[in-house]
Formats: structure tokens, C-alpha cells, sequence
């Protein structure tokens, strides 16, 4: 097993990789085609290093999410420097195929997950392992008490921490990346989960999808009103980041990011007006997400549902 305490270092140690990050492993899957499981975006494919792809997360460059690819023999090991969206999409990359994934949050919660061909399997909060969920959670837990972490302990000190994680995954899937090896320049590329096969998160808006367009005067947009007709049919609809669609796709995604994230760093750049804005264009990607993949929803309103 390697050293992996580098994953619980703070900021002023060395190495430090970050206080937010998130790492996924998937078997048998080349870079690129891992990268578009979670939404990829190929236009935007270079070789970056963690400097990098934090230089990206200012207003201007819209606060694009990155992740960057590691081949390690069988596994494809994902990065994501900055955030914790793979931890979220762990099952999308599973499809046909096996993934483990763990994130650090040090402000929210750090989690381990493990899916098999579209299937959670097991996965637990890394500050807290007594909360543990998953269709066979009894296959985690063995190996859960060999990387150090104890599920049964409800009131111990539960400091395995982001390191245990690491071993854990190491159980799993016989690789670990070295913490070198995670901070050299990689092929990366920005991606949106939108465009993934990720189960739509949130709830419904009080509103369909065709009252925000109607509200946002987005009819004209090429193909969305028909391709949104056509998911209300019953069709299969499949909208790509390349697609005309899929590029007014990226634009109103980019818009709500700016919305959301400028509060912290840049709020002088939008006006009230313009922020509202940006945050009905997230509510129309969630509910085109609802539309276009009901096999993956798990909450509709009564207005989706009809």
C-alpha cells in the first residue's frame, strides 16, 4: 500500500493537493471516453496541471468545472482539482463497466462511492462511515475496517480521513496514484454534467421547462422546442455538446455558473437583473434534465409527470 498521507495534508503543508477534490477510477475505459461519461467537452481538450485549471475559475472563463485523466494499467483514474462533481457521477462512469470514486470537501462532505454497470453498490460519508448506503453495502464494509475506517463506531473519532479513502480505493481496484503524479500536466478537458448520463438532482421547478422558455423568449433557439416536443412524445432524445442545441446548452450552463459563483468573487460583474436571469437559465437545464431523461429522474411534478 502507499503512503497516501499527502490527501489529508492543509493548506501551508507540503504536498498539499487541496482542501476540495475528487477522484474517480473506472476500468477498462480510454481517457476520452471517460472524460464525455461525465460531459466531457472535446473543443476544449489540452494538457493542464492543477495550476492551471484553478487560473480557469474566475468570471470570465465562466467557472468552468475541469477534470483531467490518469492512465494506470486497467483503470482510468479522473481528476477533478477543484471540485467534487465526480463523486456525483460515479454511477454514469459505471455504465458497462465498474468505477470507485472519493472526494474531499472540507466544508461540506467528503464521500467514497462504489458502482457496478449503472449500479450504486455501496458508498459513506469519510468523516462519519456509521452512515453508509448502497444496493449491497455489506460488500463495502469489510474492506471499509481494512483501510481503517470503522461503520459500526457511532461515537468514536472517525480520522481515517481522505488518506483511508485512498487505501480504500487501492483495495479496490489495485491502483493508487501517486500524489506526482496527480499534479503533472494531463489531458484534461472542461465538462458539464448536463450532458452526462448523471441522475438530474434537485426538485422540479414550479414551472415546466416550455413556461421558462416562453418566460426567457428562447423559442426561436435552433431545435430546442421540437426536441423538447419530442421528449414530451415518449422519444429518446439525445442532445451532445457538439450539436447546435448543445452549444446554447453550454452558454445558458456557463450563465447560471456565473450567477451562483460570482457572489463570492466577482459580484460587481452582474447587475440583480442579470443574476436572476442567470439562475432561470439553471432552472430550465434542470428541467430539460427531467424531460429528456425521465428513465433517470427521481422526482417529477405533477405538471412532468402528465
Amino acid at each position: 500500500m502507499r503512503d497516501h498521507s499527502w490527501a489529508d495534508a492543509h493548506p501551508g503543508e507540503q504536498p498539499f493537493l487541496g482542501e476540495i477534490f475528487s477522484l474517480a477510477f473506472v476500468r477498462d475505459v480510454e481517457p476520452l471516453e471517460a472524460m464525455r461519461r461525465i460531459g466531457g467537452l472535446p473543443d476544449t481538450l489540452a494538457e493542464r496541471t492543477p495550476e492551471q485549471i484553478c487560473a480557469l475559475r474566475n468570471f470570465d472563463d465562466g467557472y468552468p468545472e475541469v477534470v483531467c485523466a490518469l492512465a494506470l494499467g486497467e483503470w482510468m483514474v479522473l481528476v477533478q482539482p477543484t471540485g467534487f462533481w465526480l463523486a456525483h457521477l460515479t454511477v454514469a462512469l459505471s455504465r458497462g463497466t465498474e468505477a470507485v470514486s472519493l472526494s474531499r470537501h472540507d466544508y461540506a462532505t467528503s464521500s467514497f462511492n462504489h458502482a457496478v454497470d449503472g449500479t450504486l453498490v455501496g458508498g459513506f460519508d469519510v468523516n462519519y462511515p456509521p452512515v453508509h448506503y448502497g444496493a449491497d453495502t455489506e460488500r463495502l464494509l469489510g474492506l471499509m475496517r481494512e483501510a481503517g475506517f470503522d461503520p459500526d463506531d457511532e461515537e468514536g473519532e472517525h480520522d481515517a480521513g481522505i488518506s483511508g479513502a485512498l487505501r480504500l480505493a487501492e483495495l479496490i481496484t489495485g491502483v493508487a496514484p501517486t500524489f506526482g503524479q496527480l499534479v503533472a500536466p494531463l489531458p484534461s478537458m472542461h465538462f458539464d454534467h448536463w450532458f452526462s448520463r448523471h441522475r438530474p438532482s434537485g426538485s422540479p421547478s414550479e414551472h415546466t421547462a416550455e413556461e421558462i422558455i416562453a418566460e426567457l423568449d428562447l423559442a426561436r433557439t435552433p431545435g430546442l422546442v421540437e426536441t423538447l416536443a419530442a421528449a414530451r412524445r415518449g422519444e429518446h432524445v439525445v442532445v451532445t455538446p457538439e450539436s447546435e442545441l448543445g452549444q446554447h446548452v453550454r452558454e445558458w450552463s456557463t450563465l447560471s455558473r456565473r450567477a451562483s459563483r460570482s457572489l463570492n468573487s466577482a459580484r460587481g460583474r452582474m447587475s440583480d437583473q442579470e443574476r436572476a436571469r442567470g439562475h432561470r437559465f439553471g432552472w430550465l437545464l434542470q428541467e430539460l434534465s427531467f424531460a429528456f431523461r425521465p428513465d433517470l429522474a427521481w422526482c417529477r411534478g405533477p405538471k412532468q409527470a402528465a
